[in-house]
């Protein structure tokens, strides 16, 4: 499986529905952070600004600051993603206590606007899968 959310081609069409979800609206109303995404050895930065995505980068994401990271391996960004994931890859924070993602960096922050981030996970996973 290919993890789309980190090939550049589809920056912009996520962002657009990422952006026009009324939950994620609600949710990232007050955000303003750089976000980390690691799938194995690629990464994407996510940049929110005032409760919009406003980027999506994955091609020379490596030099770009961030303020938290949520870092997982291949295998279970795939998992992640699968329409019915399995348990305890079905959301970011089981994904944790079981050692399947990290979270780096300002976890105050990435906690703070966790909502948010779950639910543009979500719609990742929405979108992995049409």
């Amino acid at each position: 499986m290919t993890v789309r959310f980190i090939d550049p081609s589809n920056a912009i069409s996520f962002m657009d529905v990422i952006n026009n979800d009324p939950e994620f609206k609600i949710a990232a109303r007050y955000m303003t952070k750089d976000a980390l995404i690691e799938v194995g050895k690629t990464k994407c930065i996510v940049k929110f600004r005032d409760g919009m995505v406003t980027q999506i980068k994955s091609e020379d994401a490596f030099a770009d600051p961030w303020d938290f990271a949520i870092r997982g391996s291949l295998d279970a960004w795939e998992k992640f993603l699968q329409p019915v994931p399995p348990r305890f890859y079905d959301g970011i924070f089981a994904g944790m206590i079981r050692g399947n993602f990290q979270l780096e960096g300002d976890t105050v922050s990435a906690f703070s606007h966790f909502w948010a981030v779950t639910r543009m996970l979500d719609i990742f996973r929405e979108l992995q899968n049409k």
